[in-house]
């Protein structure tokens, strides 16, 4: 499983800047998601001690391929997916080839790792 998360490493947006690596896919539209990075996100605490590695794995019946895509193309990731998940302003874009890519190779480690929820949690010791 880690070196498969590792094949991914690049594709995570950070959220956290603690010396314990987190892996998280989650989906933007997904009410669990939501919650588990809204608690994150506003917790100092849990943000100093770990770093959240976050991978958008959609969920298919939550229909967030393009909102996936809008946080991937976007200036600045991490700000663009706490506006969606946190303060619930969703936004909606077109991939682009880079931003396909991405998405395809997070969902073939995510299948291959049996990933079958969201948030899906792996702490690396």
């Amino acid at each position: 499983s880690v070196s498969l998360l590792q094949n991914i490493h690049n594709d995570a947006i950070t959220l956290g800047s603690g010396k314990k690596l987190v892996y998280v896919f989650i989906d933007p539209l997904c009410p669990h998601s939501r919650k588990f990075i809204t608690m994150i996100s506003k917790n100092p605490k849990m943000l100093s001690k770990y770093q959240y590695r976050l991978f958008l794995y959609s969920i298919p019946r939550m229909k967030s391929t393009d909102v996936v895509s809008a946080i991937y193309i976007s200036e600045n990731s991490i700000k663009k997916l706490l506006e969606i998940m946190v303060e619930e302003k969703v936004h909606y874009a077109k991939g682009d080839t880079i931003t396909k890519a991405k998405v395809n190779r997070i969902a073939t480690v995510a299948q291959e790792m049996d990933v079958y929820k969201r948030p899906y949690i792996f702490i690396i010791k």
